[in-house]
């Protein structure tokens, strides 16, 4: 597949140039002493805690890491390839709020953040489960990444992701993956879990990400190094200027990684978005997200590097129209132009703070829909059908052909809600707007829910260590 491209090799060497001169010249700050201690040993420059870095340093550590990594699953059906030509989709992250039909807006529990667990298991669609889909307000905060972890991996066998909130969570993390995975070395070979780690925009990192990174770099876990810059707020206005920033903070983010384990496999992540001026907030809907994020793309090639980016994005705080045009948008740029992981790819609402029950699945529609697209087409004997259009002549008909009747499985889209009756079947079946049969359709798939089988030791191992966990907040 041929991808969507902004810049030519020469534009892009031109953004790298002007990121080395960032890096050189005005440099990073990590409020980490630990992470300035190793940055100082590589050959950098220090002032405080602002770290300047040299060109050949950044260049080295950024060959380091892997072009493509696996993630293997508990089902190694489900085992996922980061990098290539591969797509991975991986739902919300980060909402505080939930939003279903019924009840509105309300904050995420528990039990809510369970729900997207199971429902991102049983749909084919999502590749990865787990992070942060939803924040489980109703529990101890001291008890919420150990929660989420347990739920992803007891009630999912895909891969999932593991805490981006800092040394602590991220050593608890590996602990618990240990318990399904294997040891260090074992885990390490054959990693089951990436974790999303983020700049401090404009061009910092707090003590937790930095912490966070070094600490899953020593186990040999994968990272998405992340940056989210707002053009116009955190960033330089121009698009251009924002790729700048953003690229200076993940490759600063790349190289300390590096320099904890060489190596270690990393994403270059990238989702940064426009201000919305006229309020002064984040705009994840806007075409500037897009259009970051076929620059993004571009650049994690340049760099050999897999790449994040894009996602099923709304500014929207319903599940509307808006919802679903900036959605589709940022799902296809992300598809169109080789984005290999694809955070928040069902249930965002209005920009990264609600996860909606009803658009989950919504979304989930999309990723059916781009991952067609992506797979594309190919010229062969069987494919160009010349015996079965001759077989059917002019004024014929293939449906029951049976070149048809052999590949129409696979050759044709089957939507996940399929609404392609005509207007008097519609009528009959009350009507419903996609939300409403979104909203059936995921109590549906809850309803049917069964929890994959894991090995009894396994599981209890996991169960003794909740146990404690619990009895001891």
């Amino acid at each position: 597949m041929n991808f969507f491209s902004y810049f030519s090799r020469d534009e892009l060497r031109q953004i790298h140039d002007a990121t080395m001169t960032v890096l050189e010249k005005t440099g990073v700050v990590f409020a980490f002493e630990p992470a300035i201690a190793l940055l100082k040993k590589a050959g950098c420059r220090i002032d405080g805690n602002r770290v300047f870095f040299t060109r050949k340093l950044v260049e080295e550590m950024v060959k380091a890491a892997p072009s493509q990594f696996t993630l293997y699953a508990r089902n190694p059906q489900n085992n996922v390839v980061i990098g290539g030509d591969h797509i991975a989709f991986m739902p919300c992250y980060g909402a505080p709020f939930v939003h279903d039909l019924e009840n509105g807006r309300r904050p995420g529990t528990l039990e809510d953040y369970k729900n997207f667990a199971k429902l991102a298991w049983m749909l084919p669609c999502i590749d990865i489960t787990g992070g942060m889909m939803t924040e489980p307000n109703d529990i101890p905060v001291e008890q919420r990444n150990a929660e989420r972890l347990y739920a992803a991996m007891v009630l999912s066998d895909k891969p999932f992701m593991g805490a981006g909130t800092g040394a602590e969570d991220a050593k608890q993390t590996i602990e618990m993956a240990s318990m399904v995975f294997g040891g260090p070395d074992e885990m390490a070979q054959k990693p089951p879990l990436v974790s999303i780690l983020t700049s401090l925009t404009p061009l910092g990192f707090d003590d937790k990400m930095c912490g966070g990174i070094m600490e899953y770099a020593r186990a040999g876990m994968p990272q998405l190094i992340s940056s989210l810059a707002m053009a116009g707020a955190t960033s330089p206005v121009t698009m251009e200027g924002t790729l700048v920033v953003q690229n200076a903070e993940v490759l600063a983010g790349i190289t300390l990684a590096q320099l904890v384990r060489e190596g270690t496999p990393v994403v270059f992540a990238g989702s940064s978005s426009a201000a919305a001026m006229r309020f002064g907030t984040l705009s994840i809907g806007a075409p500037e997200m897009a259009v970051n994020t076929a620059a993004t793309a571009q650049m994690g090639r340049f760099y050999n590097l897999p790449v994040r980016g894009g996602g099923a994005l709304t500014d929207s705080k319903t599940v509307d129209t808006q919802a679903a045009y900036e959605s589709m948008m940022s799902m296809m740029m992300a598809t169109l132009s080789g984005i290999n992981f694809v955070l928040h790819s069902a249930g965002i609402l209005e920009g990264y703070i609600t996860a909606s029950y009803e658009k989950f699945i919504i979304d989930c529609e999309i990723c059916g829909m781009v991952k067609r697209i992506k797979k594309g087409e190919e010229i062969n004997a069987e494919k160009l059908a010349l015996e079965a259009i001759d077989q059917v002549g002019p004024a014929g008909e293939y449906l029951t052909n049976m070149h048809t009747f052999k590949h129409f499985k696979t050759e044709l889209h089957t939507p996940l809600m399929e609404e392609r009756d005509n207007f008097a079947s519609w009528t009959a079946k009350g009507s419903l707007t996609m939300e409403q049969r979104a909203s059936s359709k995921y109590k549906e798939l809850l309803e049917a829910y069964q929890v994959p089988e894991m090995d009894a030791e396994t599981k209890k191992r996991l169960d003794t260590y909740m146990t404690h966990i619990r009895q001891s907040l």
